[in-house]
């Protein structure tokens, strides 16, 4: 997307689509959307990734979540590294109150050199990135871009659903591989392992590509004997859900499950121990993004889980916009980051149209060696 400002607030001039996604769906802590950015407009490049003063406005969820939380330190953060000012706008979970706050920010006057935009309700926030993106570039992060919203957002920058669930896959896999080689029996139809999945809420765009990109992993190595909607993403839900259904299934045989968060997981962990069952060893938990209790995992109970760390995310979101502003256009691309251990410099160059963090697998064996971007897995997720 390339943009032209004019002007003290900035008049953008479209000139048509020539970026899109590179056939993905993308997305949560991390949030699925359908489209890719895609529309085109002209900026001139600054020719530098300083942002001298400059003020990059943020409109995200409430920071009560941990999550946000840390996202929003990460921004702050690289973008004072960075020489930028930043202006933030959180609401709670209220894409109403969301866009209110987007009208009572134009209507102040103020200059943006970016808007970082995490919308509240990606379906439904189109209207405010239009008016956002009529001022300034949008940015967008953790949420996927909505496609009646694509012609609007000049770059992505954040998580992958599907990312996340086809590497829960791959650590299945493995993990089924490993077991296969020491001799291990399973319960399913012609030797394979039964597997149970413990997904997002029914609705949830996220909880659909995970699920999907876990099955496509996996490509038939398991039999599926339930994929069980959670009310909600936290270990209570996970531990109510697995109540219910692990005695249902107990004596047909349970070697796998896979809930696609670690918060939900440690609740599945919980019931299974109360249904006399142990994890980690008569059934391999495998978790989708990491947060919330690391203490089953560290224990061996969660055989693997998925680093989605909003410090990098945070961190991403002020890359792509210093870049974009740097230079002032974008690659038609999508790409994901690279797993480094050292932070990489900052390069002058256009950003992609999309760009996913990184989603390395994290075990109980990995743990304490793990390190990216200089940050070990206690900073990378809290």
């Amino acid at each position: 997307m390339m943009k032209r400002q004019t002007g003290r607030r900035g008049i953008w001039k479209r000139l048509g689509v020539v970026v899109a996604s590179a056939g993905l769906v993308f997305g949560l802590a991390g949030c699925g959307g359908q489209a890719a950015p895609g529309a085109a407009e002209e900026h001139e490049g600054s020719g530098t990734l300083e942002g001298e003063g400059q003020t990059l406005v943020v409109f995200m969820p409430a920071t009560s979540n941990v999550y946000m939380a840390e996202s929003l330190k990460a921004i702050e953060a690289e973008a004072a590294e960075l020489g930028f000012e930043v202006s933030s706008f959180e609401n709670n979970f209220d894409q109403t109150e969301q866009d209110q706050q987007v009208q009572e920010w134009l209507a102040t006057g103020q200059e943006a050199a970016a808007y970082l935009f995490w919308p509240a309700a990606a379906e439904a926030a189109t209207n405010s990135i239009r008016l956002l993106s009529q001022d300034a570039p949008v940015i967008q992060f953790n949420q996927g871009v909505q496609e009646d919203a694509q012609e609007f957002v000049t770059a992505y920058a954040g998580v992958s659903d599907p990312g996340i669930g086809e590497q829960a896959g791959l650590s299945a896999l493995a993990k089924l591989e490993e077991l296969e080689a020491e001799g291990a029996e399973f319960s399913g139809p012609d030797g394979k392992p039964n597997i149970i999945e413990f997904r997002f809420p029914t609705g949830y765009v996220a909880g659909d590509d995970r699920h999907e990109a876990f099955v496509e992993a996996t490509d038939g190595a398991f039999n599926e004997l339930l994929v069980e909607p959670l009310t909600t993403t936290d270990a209570q839900a996970g531990y109510e859900a697995a109540s219910q259904v692990i005695p249902r299934f107990k004596a047909e045989g349970i070697d796998f499950i896979f809930a696609q968060n670690n918060n939900s997981a440690a609740g599945v962990v919980q019931a299974l121990e109360q249904n006399g069952l142990t994890p980690g060893e008569d059934v391999i938990v495998v978790a989708g993004d990491y947060s919330g209790d690391k203490a089953p995992l560290r224990d061996g109970k969660i055989d693997s889980a998925v680093i989605q760390s909003p410090v990098i995310e945070g961190m991403l979101a002020v890359r792509v916009a210093a870049q974009f502003l740097a230079v002032g256009e974008v690659v038609d691309e999508t790409v994901t980051l690279e797993t480094e251990e050292a932070k990489p410099e900052l390069e002058m160059m256009a950003p992609a149209a999309v760009t996913y963090i990184m989603n390395p697998p994290i075990t109980a064996e990995t743990y304490d060696d793990f390190l990216i971007w200089d940050m070990t897995v206690d900073e990378l997720v809290q």
